[in-house]
């Protein structure tokens, strides 16, 4: 109690120049938004929202996808014959279990998610219970589930088997952990050989819009379809897909009158062209003069056609549109300047929402396992399992508590090519125990130690044909970290992504074993045993946890 005097005395004491910040730690658990939403409440008895030094949701971005009255392109609208969708998605989140057709009492089959959105987790795992329906091809992109989630190495055997994912396509930049699974993989072009239009984070407090766009040639051969030639990736290949099935909306006069959609370009300008002429009239950037546009050019004078053409890339974007375009690409987005970040002591661009005390939405909605009420209040609780019973905690066969961070020189699967460079610094991550406890363990800085958890009792990652990697690691003792707690960093450990011999259309292609440093923690947390093959998630936001697994430590 005297700790928690203690810290409401000090956040209170600056006024609203304090603010309870959250992300990763909080909220990757099963419980991580009642939390969330504690810390939330928090602010809101400070009043401290729209404030400098308070809380905020950012400074906002340009609309890229259009629907404001400024923009020359509404990218919702343009499509002469965009899908509908319908049903259910296959992991079922936005979706409440009891206004569907497969209601039939608690608990469901598997756990239905009315609140999330992007439930990336859950998505293999449902399609091989075949619930909500079983799929029959699944495309994977910018992702590799089974070294990126939690337990997700759970997630082999079903990729494997082609009766519960009869088509599996990957686009990919290699042959990953996942993708090495695939019927088909698309190569990909890396982050430095494409276009994107990333948000900011909201830790930003003026409207900024970020655009990607390639500075190198791919590596991977360019392809021509059509006569057109264009760079190998996930964009070109349904582009091309959609052309061959003679779906409408692809191919000459896919936007209108004299707008194809034969190119990746034929989408990103007209999404550069909303960013760089703004949301309403007279927003526009400057128009870019002589002077750069020849920097424009000179500076792309070593890419290939496939990826800058300048004269299909003025098509697209729309002759008046092009020279602010330019003035946007060669700054790589659009910024608005740092002063505006306030109006006096307030933000300048203040979140307008509702802060809700009590969520009536989510106290509105049932858990489809338990038959409960969500509860609109945070409330504190035990880590659960999917059924609402307890998950395992630290005991005498597993008495250290694993948790991950971010080493500053990766951050996620897919950031590996560069790393091989950022390698030098840091070669791999070890398992960071505080000093004491090694002491107690007789270990030193170094030792090399076998982990293990409830869901993973031998401590290996089984990838069939006799392969098995084991989840071994170097000791680093430090006085920075609490007793009884384990860190391990993300984005070491891989078992593929270049990291081994593979054998293409009957070419060895050697690995690198320096991909593989490491050790990745992920195989070590805990599966969800009342579902099956899937991580513990939180019911209502979805988060994975990353935080909630026991573990015991083996010298080797």
């Amino acid at each position: 109690i005297d700790t928690i005097i203690e810290l409401a005395r000090e956040f209170t004491s600056h006024g609203k120049k304090a603010i309870a910040e959250f992300y990763r730690g909080p909220v990757q658990h099963t419980n991580g938004y009642y939390n969330a939403q504690a810390l939330v409440l928090l602010n809101i008895l400070v009043g401290n929202a729209g404030w400098k030094g308070g809380s905020t949701s950012g400074g906002g971005h340009w609309h890229e996808y259009g629907g404001k009255d400024g923009n020359p392109y509404d990218m919702a609208k343009i499509h002469p014959a965009k899908f509908p969708t319908f049903g259910t998605t296959s992991n079922r989140e936005k979706a409440q279990y009891e206004k569907s057709t497969l209601f039939s009492g608690y608990p469901a089959k598997r756990p239905w998610y009315p609140l999330t959105s992007n439930l990336y987790q859950e998505v293999i795992p449902s399609a091989a219970d075949g619930y909500p329906y079983p799929i029959k091809a699944m495309i994977l992109h910018k992702g590799t589930p089974v070294l990126s989630c939690p337990a997700g190495h759970k997630l082999i055997d079903i990729l494997k088997d082609s009766k519960k994912i009869p088509l599996f396509i990957a686009c990919d930049l290699v042959i990953g952990e996942s993708s090495m699974y695939a019927d088909y993989i698309i190569p990909d072009t890396a982050v430095w050989e494409r276009w994107g239009t990333p948000h900011i984070t909201p830790a930003q407090l003026v409207a900024i819009s970020k655009v990607r766009q390639p500075v190198v040639t791919p590596l991977v051969d360019t392809t021509d379809v059509d006569g057109v030639e264009m760079p190998i990736n996930l964009e070109s290949f349904l582009i091309a897909v959609g052309k061959k099935l003679g779906l409408p909306g692809f191919g000459d006069g896919a936007f209108g009158q004299g707008k194809s959609f034969d190119h990746q370009d034929d989408w990103f300008m007209k999404l550069v062209s909303n960013i760089a002429m703004g949301d309403k009239a007279g927003d526009s950037v400057p128009a870019a003069d002589q002077h750069e546009v020849d920097v424009f050019m000179k500076a792309r004078r070593h890419l290939s056609k496939a990826v800058f053409d300048p004269e299909r890339m003025k098509k697209s974007a729309g002759s008046d549109n092009w020279p602010h375009v330019i003035h946007v690409l060669n700054r790589g987005g659009r910024f608005e300047d740092t002063t505006k970040s306030y109006n006096g002591d307030k933000h300048a661009h203040p979140y307008k929402g509702i802060f809700q005390i009590f969520v009536e939405r989510t106290a509105s909605l049932k858990n489809s396992m338990t038959g409960q009420y969500f509860d609109g209040l945070p409330v504190i609780g035990p880590e659960t399992y999917a059924d609402g019973n307890p998950i395992p905690v630290v005991d005498g066969n597993y008495p250290f508590h694993l948790i991950t961070f971010k080493e500053i020189t990766g951050g996620h699967s897919r950031t590996m090519p560069p790393d091989m460079w950022l390698k030098e610094i840091l070669p791999e991550n070890k398992i960071i125990m505080n000093r004491g406890d090694g002491e107690l363990l007789r270990l030193n800085d170094e030792d090399i130690v076998l982990l293990t958890s409830p869901s993973n009792s031998d401590g290996t990652i089984n990838l069939g044909n006799g392969t098995v990697i084991k989840l071994e690691g170097r000791i680093r003792l430090i006085e920075g970290i609490r007793p009884g707690v384990i860190a391990i960093s993300w984005h070491y450990g891989h078992w593929a992504y270049g990291s081994r011999d593979v054998t293409v259309d009957g070419t060895l292609v050697p690995g690198d074993q320096r991909r593989g440093t490491g050790i990745v923690p992920n195989p070590l947390m805990l599966e969800d045993t009342s579902v099956g093959t899937v991580c513990l998630t939180d019911p209502i936001g979805g988060s994975s946890s990353f935080f909630d697994t026991p573990i015991a430590i083996k010298r080797m």
